[in-house]
């Protein structure tokens, strides 16, 4: 099992350059944020995002999708959805990756280097 970034495939990655086009380009994507809440208040955030914490991630995606939508109010990623995981650093979000593939979301990426590389703008 993949613990870390380097575990993952070229195409389990997306840079900050290629996500910021993506999220310019209005693609349909689901962007999510495995870090913990005080994180997201102490680092900053990816508009548009939602935040599901790591621990709580499998249950989320677990959900029914009725109760997901109301919970965190997008749709359930399923199949083929592009979704982009992300922490503060990448290893979380590797996991993410690796977690969401064993639940069938087969289309997911990780955030090369997490929020630090992408609030920097690199």
């Amino acid at each position: 099992m993949a613990h870390n970034i380097a575990d993952l495939r070229d195409d389990q990655k997306v840079n900050p350059a290629q996500l910021r086009e993506k999220l310019a380009a209005k693609e349909k994507l689901l962007v999510v944020d495995v870090r913990n809440v005080q994180e997201r208040k102490d680092n900053g955030l990816i508009e548009p995002s939602i935040n599901i914490p790591f621990p709580e991630l499998e249950n989320a995606l677990k959900l029914s999708k009725e109760v997901f939508k109301q919970q965190y109010g997008v749709d359930q990623p399923s199949g083929e959805d592009e979704v982009v995981f992300h922490c503060q650093h990448g290893g979380r979000g590797s996991r993410a990756v690796v977690l969401a593939n064993k639940l069938g979301i087969k289309n997911s990426q990780n955030l090369d280097g997490g929020y630090s590389k992408y609030g920097e703008g690199k």
